[in-house]
Formats: C-alpha cells, sequence, structure tokens
C-alpha cells in the first residue's frame, strides 16, 4: 500500500517538525489533526478463526471434490491397480491434500508460524509421490505414449483450474498477501486434488505415463502458481 496522505499541509507540518529539536512538541491543533487522521483511517477487523477451523473447510472441500470426482469418472484404475498400490497412491495423494491444506492456511495468518518451509513441503511431497510412482508401478511404455498421455494432462488441468479458483474463494476468508507460498499452495492443494481422481480413473498404470502424464503437469502447474503469486507480490 503507498502512503496517499489527505492533507499536504500537515505532511509539511509534521516533516518540519520531525527536523526540529528533539524538545520539540506537536502543537495542540496539530495533534488533533493528527489524531483525526489516524482514527479515521482505522476500520475493524474480524477476528479470524483457529487454523484448526481455516483446515477443516479445505480437507472437506479436497475429500468431497475427490469423491464425487472418482464416482463420476471411469474406474479402469481400480482394476488395474492391486491393493497396495490403490493404498499406497491414495495415502500419498490424500497426505499432499492435508500438507497443503495446512501450507495454505499458514498463508491466510499474516504472521503465523510455518511448520516447514515452503521448499521443503514442495521437495518432501514431490520426492514422496515420484519414489511412490517408481517404486509400484512397472517400467513400460507402449508405442502410443503420447497420444495415450496427452488426455490425462489435459484433464488434470480442466480438474485443477476450477478447484484452484474453490480454493481461492474459501481461503478469501483469511488475510491473503499475494506471495509465491500463496500461489504455490493454492494451485498444490488443487493439483493434488486432480491426480487422485486421475489417478483411479486412469487405464495407463505404467511408471513412464505416471511420471510425465501426471506428475509432470502438477509440477509446471505448481511453478505456475508460485510465479504468477511472487509476480503480483512485485507489482
Amino acid at each position: 500500500m503507498q502512503d496517499n496522505p489527505r492533507d499536504a499541509d500537515i505532511e509539511r507540518q509534521l516533516e518540519v517538525w520531525a527536523a526540529s529539536q528533539p524538545d520539540s512538541v506537536l502543537s495542540p491543533a496539530l495533534r488533533q489533526k493528527v489524531h483525526g487522521m489516524l482514527a479515521s483511517s482505522l476500520t475493524p477487523v474480524k477476528p479470524l478463526p483457529s487454523q484448526g477451523s481455516l483446515i477443516l473447510p479445505f480437507l472437506a472441500m479436497f475429500a468431497a471434490c475427490a469423491v464425487a470426482l472418482i464416482a463420476i469418472l471411469s474406474k479402469a484404475g481400480f482394476h488395474l491397480m492391486s491393493g497396495v498400490q490403490m493404498g499406497v497412491m491414495a495415502t500419498l495423494l490424500t497426505g499432499a491434500g492435508v500438507v497443503f491444506s495446512i501450507l495454505l492456511v499458514g498463508q491466510m495468518v499474516p504472521g503465523s508460524r510455518q511448520a516447514l518451509p515452503l521448499s521443503v513441503v514442495l521437495g518432501l511431497s514431490g520426492v514422496l509421490v515420484i519414489t511412490g510412482i517408481s517404486l509400484l508401478f512397472p517400467w513400460r511404455t507402449s508405442g502410443g505414449f503420447v497420444s495415450e498421455g496427452w488426455p490425462c494432462a489435459v484433464m488434470e488441468l480442466m480438474i485443477a483450474a476450477p478447484a484452484t479458483v474453490i480454493f481461492w474463494l474459501l481461503a478469501r476468508r483469511g488475510a491473503l498477501f499475494a506471495s509465491a507460498g500463496l500461489g504455490a499452495a493454492l494451485t498444490g492443494l488443487a493439483v493434488f486434488l486432480a491426480m487422485t481422481p486421475l489417478q483411479f480413473q486412469c487405464m495407463f498404470q505404467q511408471a513412464p505415463h505416471l511420471l510425465v502424464w501426471h506428475a509432470g503437469p502438477a509440477v509446471v502447474l505448481i511453478g505456475l502458481g508460485a510465479l504468477v503469486g511472487q509476480l503480483r507480490r512485485d507489482r
């Protein structure tokens, strides 16, 4: 926010007073004008709920949207994955949703203490998901790698884009300040929401496909979110 004094004469008098002797004091008239300007600029604010209360709407929205999308979309992934694959991937993706919800709530409360730095959250979530995919799924590709893969990337974008808007509307309950952290938290939560139903509807359960066409767009979208947040902060 830029300084925009409403009374140039008062600003001039304050500058003169600041440059004068240390024992100088404001005149009663000037003091009254300053007091009036400060009082009129103050507006009441609504206290924020506890961080636990702020997290619940994000978790509820994440779970509701994921369940609804899994119910609507194809169930091919359920028939192609083993119980271990389904359990581990569900845990990793929903766990990332919880972590990014906590990260986003931290952005809603100015001055709140961050349990983990943004870089640690991004790096750890990425490593866990990539490691899980690499170890759980077979390393083979088909001749139609690109033609089979790009629809998954498009679907992820189609889910993540509106989800980012929904989470942003929920986050407006707090005091938001544009930053790379806010952009990454918003898009990260939306991306992991998109990856959850995408994992269970995809008929190409191979590591190269999942890494390139599921995890790859996620990295790009989170990076773009962080970049947009940083650019808006610098404006």
